[in-house]
């Protein structure tokens, strides 16, 4: 009514027909009090509520509401509201507002970050007939808009209004504009948090999918950890994995409740209207949302289901499939997309891998002649390349090896110092089509971080300081070829953003040059550090390691290769028998269960270095025996047992021992046997154990990490 007052108890404002009156001291106080909702540990949902309660309940206004931008800045996206009846509320999230489709106060403080103030809201003249529908609806009196942004990067806008008209001041404005900064600050900040979460799982849901596919040898586990790990990184709700088989022109399909085989193409002629079709037809990730027009024919392959993405798996010879995932609301992030990307390529290898060992397993039932029973044994015998193992792992990695052999994708190999990631690269390059060309081999590890690039790239003269001449670098130099690069984690990220530059563009420019150099590289990454932690830590670039790791390789390390220990060691016997002129024939039981017991934390350059050390030092007659063994190997093999130090120093022989490894081991099962004591008197507990000890939780924990590995993992299992 005009002329009516109402006086709210508690707020900062005396409300009438025609003005506000703002406590300005109790506004600076609620931007404070947003400024602390950083140090809380809140979902990005939780925060806007928390801001919106401010602006509403503090201020004085009636409603309010939040939309931020999508991805992509087209849509406007509701995320919360305040004091909405259910009917209203349903709206506001249903209907996103597009930027280019819809014109109204929203969408233009969205695009031009510019705040509206409305003295009244259904006859102000700037307004549209989409504004008139909103305020019919929501019977707004007098409304603001203030953009939420970053400096000039805009990122949604927060809306409140008052049932009744009135007109706010410049000093208030300016206020409000005031917190909306504020506010803008802290959602930012919060979504960064929440984005850098959402990519490390995905990227650790990545790692142990690939670990898993390139240990799966039967159809049926390829689909089934394609599917499972595509819905959690994608978010989606349904998926579907469609092959046709262009020679016998039937398809394929695993929906990841049912699998059949559509024989009559009933089931094909549904999927040719969808994306799946132009996936595989160009060979490209295809995505579609609620906004997108589909084109011609093209339709949803599931009702209801606004959201799609379709991945080609590209195959050879005979077979063209794609991988499909919808979900109901939402998009697909550019970060989702590449990870799903890098896992079904990582699938399509997986996928021949497994039809190659079920073409090899009836091939063998049908052919098995004793000639292939002599190249078998030739096969162990001379080994993969320079790679000995018949484990299942080192089998896996062998299929790995030689499909990724015929494609110039680059490969990240990971494990362990001393697994032989060196061996692998040149096993690839061995087995592809640039074996004729150079294999160039740098450790950026070993090289300093202000001369790799030089090292790399070349220079002219006069570049810097002592570069009299030009230098041609090893990229230029191993054009054609293959290039190696070991520990890619010890790359600077300056070096990081030119090196990936490089690779995308084709061409490099020496040190001091303008000229660009075309190089055609094929290039292998290794590394024992994990990169998906260190691009959460960002020393190490997302966009590279992408790059890097189209198909990764992990390496087993030698404590998960019992099958292939004993195979390797009598390997390096015959080796340094022919370099020392001995006769050595093998190893005694003993001593073979001695080896087996140690985890071998060098792998298997250790073993090598064990097996000459015994070689040359040791009276070691035709059988290697327990006697030969480094006293540090028994000791590490040996079970803890009460007394037994004086039987460890009895170890002591003519033949001397490694002193300092010797203690470390004997320090190790000492710390194991108190640690494992406290533990069990702590129920488990980490915290009570540490007390039990008088040493801090850090202490024990650091401790605890320095345990050799099986011993570790046991204690984890029996611990909180």
């Amino acid at each position: 009514m005009p002329g009516d007052t109402e006086k709210q108890t508690g707020s900062q404002f005396t409300r009438t027909s025609s003005a506000f009156s703002i406590d300005k001291d109790l506004l600076i106080k609620s931007i404070l009090r947003i400024s602390t909702f950083l140090t809380a540990p809140s979902s990005v949902e939780d925060i806007l509520s928390k801001i919106l309660d401010e602006a509403v309940d503090t201020m004085g206004f009636d409603r309010g509401i939040i939309l931020l931008l999508d991805e992509q800045k087209e849509n406007l996206i509701t995320k919360v509201v305040k004091n909405y009846n259910p009917e209203e509320a349903m709206r506001a999230f249903s209907v996103p507002l597009n930027l280019k489709k819809h014109d109204s106060f929203e969408t233009r403080v969205a695009k031009t970050g510019q705040y509206v103030a409305l003295e009244d809201s259904e006859t102000d003249p700037r307004m549209t007939e989409a504004d008139r529908k909103i305020s019919q609806f929501y019977k707004r009196g007098s409304t603001f808009y203030a953009p939420l942004k970053i400096e000039n990067d805009i990122i949604g806008i927060i809306d409140v209004w008052t049932k009744y008209k009135t007109r706010l001041s410049p000093d208030e404005i300016n206020i409000l504009l005031t917190f909306a900064n504020q506010a803008s600050i802290i959602i930012h900040i919060m979504r960064l948090f929440e984005n850098d979460r959402e990519k490390i799982q995905q990227l650790m849901l990545l790692q142990e999918a690939v670990s898993r596919l390139n240990a799966s040898s039967v159809l049926e586990q390829v689909h089934e950890i394609l599917i499972r790990n595509a819905l959690k990184i994608g978010g989606a709700e349904k998926a579907l994995i469609y092959f046709l088989d262009i020679e016998k022109k039937r398809c394929f399909i695993n929906d990841g409740e049912q699998v059949f085989i559509d024989g009559k193409n009933e089931y094909r002629g549904r999927i040719d209207r969808t994306i799946v079709k132009r996936a595989m037809d160009t060979n490209a990730v295809t995505v579609s949302n609620e906004e997108t027009s589909l084109s011609g024919n093209t339709q949803r392959l599931f009702s209801g289901f606004t959201v799609d993405i379709a991945l080609p798996i590209i195959l050879k010879d005979r077979f063209r499939g794609a991988l499909y995932l919808a979900k109901k609301e939402g998009i697909y992030t550019k970060g989702q997309v590449n990870i799903l990307d890098i896992l079904v390529k990582n699938a399509a290898t997986a996928y021949e891998n497994a039809i190659m060992r079920s073409l090899l397993s009836m091939e063998a039932k049908s052919l098995k002649t004793e000639v292939e029973k002599l190249k078998e044994r030739e096969d162990v015998l001379l080994g993969f390349d320079n790679m000995l193992g018949t484990s299942k792992k080192m089998v896996g990695i062998f299929h790995v090896v030689e499909e990724v052999a015929k494609h110039d994708t680059s490969v990240l190999i990971q494990g362990e110092s001393g697994t032989g990631k060196e061996l692998v690269a040149r096993a690839i390059h061995r087995r592809s089509h640039r074996n004729a060309k150079r294999f160039v081999d740098v450790n950026c590890a070993a090289i300093p971080g202000t001369l790799l690039e030089s090292e790399l790239f070349g220079y002219e003269a006069g570049a810097f300081t002592d570069a009299k001449k030009r230098k041609i670098g090893l990229l230029e130099y191993a054009s054609g070829g293959t290039m190696f690069l070991d520990e890619i984690g010890e790359m600077s990220l300056s070096l990081q953003a030119k090196f990936l530059r490089m690779i995308e563009d084709g061409y490099i420019q020496r040190l001091g040059g303008t000229e660009n150099i075309s190089v055609d590289v094929r290039f292998l990454f290794a590394t024992n550090k994990d990169l998906s932690k260190m691009i959460g830590d960002n020393s190490f670039r997302e966009d590279l390691f992408y790059r890097v790791s189209v198909v990764p390789i992990q390496l087993p390390p030698l404590r998960e290769r019992h099958d292939d220990l004993i195979l390797l060691a009598r390997f390096y016997i015959d080796e340094f028998n022919k370099k020392f002129n001995k006769k050595v024939k093998g190893f005694s039981q003993e001593a073979e269960e001695c080896l087996k017991q140690y985890p071998w934390p060098g792998n298997v350059r250790e073993l090598k270095n064990i097996i000459e050390r015994i070689m040359i030092l040791r009276h070691v007659g035709d059988y290697i025996t327990a006697e030969n063994i480094p006293a540090e190997i028994k000791i590490a093999s040996a079970p803890v047992t009460a007394n037994q130090e004086e039987e460890w120093i009895s170890l002591l022989s003519a033949q001397g021992m490694d002193y300092k490894a010797a203690t470390e081991q004997l320090s190790k099962k000492v710390k194991e046997k108190i640690l494992s004591k406290a533990l069990e008197l702590s129920g488990g507990n980490k915290s009570r154990a540490a007390k039990l000890l008088k040493i801090s939780r850090y202490a024990l924990l650091r401790d605890l990490k320095k345990l050799d590995p099986q011993v570790n993992n046991g204690f984890h299992n029996n611990v909180r």
